[in-house]
């Protein structure tokens, strides 16, 4: 199936989806990329505008993967340690109390395997600190709702997005600077890729392209679609937007960066998942490992720290961790590891090797970066919005398989 084929396959998906982006990867090359639906539904449909190439969607829980590249380029320089004890970077004891003698480590922030928990909220606004999740008195401590009571770090694993706003906080310790900054620099950029996690540092050229996300009120598929996330109508807003915990009826507040101190809060960034990018500009993302670490004549990272981020971290054996139910079933080091087991986390079906990646999911959107380093080969994937519907051959849903079916036949 060629290029043409395939163009002529998605659209009518679209019927049903707000907006997709995609992008295909054979051998090491973009081979095929296409933008479909608006990024922004109007009141009419003369006022709605289109997806193009350019346009960026808050791409959810791959935003995991970058940070994890941004965690080990500071491992590669001398400034990080996976073994080491998160609190001795932090400037405070960082412990389960249920396990006060067994120390959270870098490395399993990155596998999901810390003992965190996300409790009611994993993102907090300065002038809120790290703290407050963790010390008895933290305002958001919630009973410590924070940490699994009955699993030591690094034997069981249990998915909290907590994990990465600890793991940005703590870069931003070891760099000196604010996470949103030193991700642009030393990670994006280098990468080809012209978002971020921080919207007010946004051209209002960038944000008049920005995708909304969407989701229906109800489960009636005829239900309209209820803007969730980014309707922002060009506007660039004074920092970055968080849900504001003192408003528990909903709403968020823009953090004054100001008076931001490095290093203690980084999770109003949304490390875990608020990164705006394109598919083209993930591609990119799967091209460093294709190309091991190579970006154009420069080795940007060793081949053996992209090698040590694909091993296996964590893998399930029916008992010591959580799989969102059958989704994840191991873990590298930021690395999402598809073992391809059927209906579980085979996300297309008769691919011959394992996948690596990750997904994403939230406020409507569907994300998806897989890529397979030994043939050359990436799928990518952003739904704008999408209703509910479970996969025939896997635990993704229905517009997964269609979507990644589809893109297979590329590689063919």
């Amino acid at each position: 199936m060629g290029p043409e084929d395939t163009s002529q396959n998605l659209p009518s998906l679209l019927g049903q989806l707000p907006s997709l982006q995609v992008a295909v990867i054979r051998a090491g090359e973009v081979v095929y990329a296409q933008s479909l639906g608006y990024r922004y539904l109007g009141p009419d449909p003369g006022q709605s505008l289109p997806v193009n190439d350019q346009t960026r969607f808050r791409v959810a829980s791959i935003s995991k993967l970058v940070v994890a590249l941004g965690a080990m380029r500071l491992v590669e320089q001398g400034k990080l340690d996976l073994e080491a004890d998160v609190g001795e970077y932090l400037g405070f004891a960082l412990r389960n109390p249920a396990f006060p003698r067994v120390p959270i480590r870098v490395r399993h922030l990155l596998s999901h395997t810390s003992s965190l928990r996300d409790g009611s909220c994993y993102s907090l606004p300065s002038p809120y600190t790290l703290q407050a999740f963790f010390h008895p008195k933290g305002r958001f401590f919630e009973a410590g709702a924070h940490f699994d009571p009955t699993h030591p770090p690094g034997r069981y694993a249990g998915y909290a997005n907590l994990n990465t706003g600890v793991l940005g906080t703590l870069m931003e310790c070891v760099s000196g600077q604010r996470f949103d900054l030193w991700m642009e620099q030393e990670v994006l950029r280098p990468l080809g890729m012209g978002g971020g996690f921080n919207l007010g540092r946004f051209t209002p050229e960038q944000m008049g392209n920005l995708a909304v996300l969407y989701r229906k009120r109800t489960g009636n598929p005829q239900a309209p679609w209820i803007a969730q996330a980014d309707d922002h109508r060009g506007v660039v807003p004074a920092g970055p937007l968080v849900p504001d915990p003192d408003r528990p009826e909903g709403g968020v507040v823009a953090v004054d960066l100001r008076t931001y101190q490095p290093g203690t809060n980084a999770t109003f960034f949304s490390p875990q998942g608020g990164l705006r990018a394109s598919a083209l500009e993930l591609a990119q993302v799967a091209r460093l490992f294709i190309d091991r670490g190579r970006l154009g004549e420069a080795q940007w990272l060793k081949p053996k720290t992209l090698e040590q981020m694909l091993e296996p971290q964590w893998s399930f054996d029916g008992h010591n961790g959580e799989t969102l139910e059958g989704q994840a079933l191991s873990w590298g080091l930021g690395v999402w590891r598809f073992t391809n087991q059927p209906g579980q986390d085979c996300p297309v079906r008769g691919y011959p090797r394992p996948w690596f990646g990750h997904l994403g999911q939230a406020y409507g959107l569907l994300s998806g970066l897989l890529f397979d380093p030994v043939a050359g080969n990436a799928l990518v994937y952003i739904l704008g919005g999408h209703t509910p519907g479970k996969g025939t051959y896997s635990a993704y849903t229905r517009w997964e398989e269609q979507i990644l079916s589809t893109l297979y036949g590329l590689l063919n």
